[in-house]
């Protein structure tokens, strides 16, 4: 007999649909070793509103929002950047999803690649929408229809070519047709009608976690649902953190936050697990009911498992 752990902390609250609003969309970006990720993760953090800002970014960071201009309005896009895609991994792993849209990069020069397949199946797998972007147009004697023909060779039918795969062709390195995937990234969000519920207190997932030598144990975490504000508690697997010390991708400090926005909350107890999920309370008090709670539970269905494999 198999038996599956119960989460720790309460499981995420019900909600109606009368209360749901329109979300940001949260976006992972994929594809084979050297084919444009990190430099097309970099241009758009470099040259978004949002950066210009604060004055630009000079630490790594799990995730980041970036501003961008979509028919008349300003929209907002929540980027993961997490290397070798730890949390989309381990989060998938755990039978959810944090990421809504999947950007598969493949370099025009180059063509699809084995980590380029290893990466396209985790998106299906993971059966969230997916855009192709054809990078590093910019350099000489590039083939766009060999890579699109090198695509389809693996069940990737593009736009326009006789599939349904929304893609474009872009430069990492100098920013063409980087505005073009921005839009399309909010297309396709619209087309999937991402919505949530500001008014719960906040779920979602933890996307890194480390130990920070002066002000303690943090965790990154993606709100995707509700709302996250000062005087709260949050409880992640077995870690919990009152929210006091709450940042943004920038580093600057927040007193409240909502879905698709990715925060720093420092002060946690025990280091959560990336790929956990998490839940706020009202207060400290309730969170460590709900954990004591949790893990009686859990102990208890350990203790069965073992007693059955006898």
């Amino acid at each position: 007999m198999l038996y599956s752990h119960p989460r720790i902390c309460a499981p995420f609250p019900m909600t109606s649909k009368a209360t749901l609003t329109e979300r940001p969309p949260i976006v992972v970006v994929m594809g084979h070793v050297d084919h444009g990720k990190s430099t097309l993760l970099d241009y758009i953090r470099k040259v978004n509103t949002v950066a210009k800002e604060a004055g630009g970014i000079t630490q790594h960071v799990a995730a980041y929002e970036v501003a961008h201009i979509h028919e008349g309005a300003t929209r907002r896009i929540t980027f993961i950047d997490t290397p070798g895609h730890a949390a989309f991994q381990a989060i998938r792993s755990r039978g959810a999803n944090i990421a809504d849209i999947a950007i598969l990069v493949v370099a025009a020069d180059d063509g699809v690649k084995a980590q380029t397949l290893e990466a396209l199946e985790s998106i299906k797998q993971s059966g969230i929408p997916y855009i192709v972007a054809i990078n590093k147009i910019d350099k000489p004697n590039i083939d766009v229809m060999r890579t699109q023909n090198s695509l389809a060779e693996h069940g990737v039918y593009l736009e326009k070519m006789g599939g349904d795969v929304p893609w474009v062709a872009i430069s990492a390195k100098n920013g063409t047709g980087v505005e073009e995937l921005l839009d399309l990234i909010l297309i396709v969000s619209e087309l999937a009608e991402m919505k949530a519920d500001t008014s719960l207190p906040a779920t979602g997932y933890v996307i890194e976690a480390h130990r920070d030598q002066k002000r303690g144990l943090a965790a990154t975490l993606i709100i995707t649902s509700g709302t996250l504000e000062n005087g709260m508690a949050v409880c992640a697997g077995t870690g919990l953190a009152p929210v006091r010390l709450m940042e943004n991708h920038l580093g600057k400090a927040l007193k409240t936050a909502t879905f698709s926005t990715p925060v720093v909350l420092v002060g946690f107890d025990d280091l959560p697990t990336v790929g956990e999920k998490f839940t706020a309370f009202s207060n400290k008090k309730d969170a460590e009911v709900a954990r004591t709670k949790a893990l009686s539970e859990r102990a208890t269905v350990v203790a069965e498992a073992q007693i059955e494999g006898r």
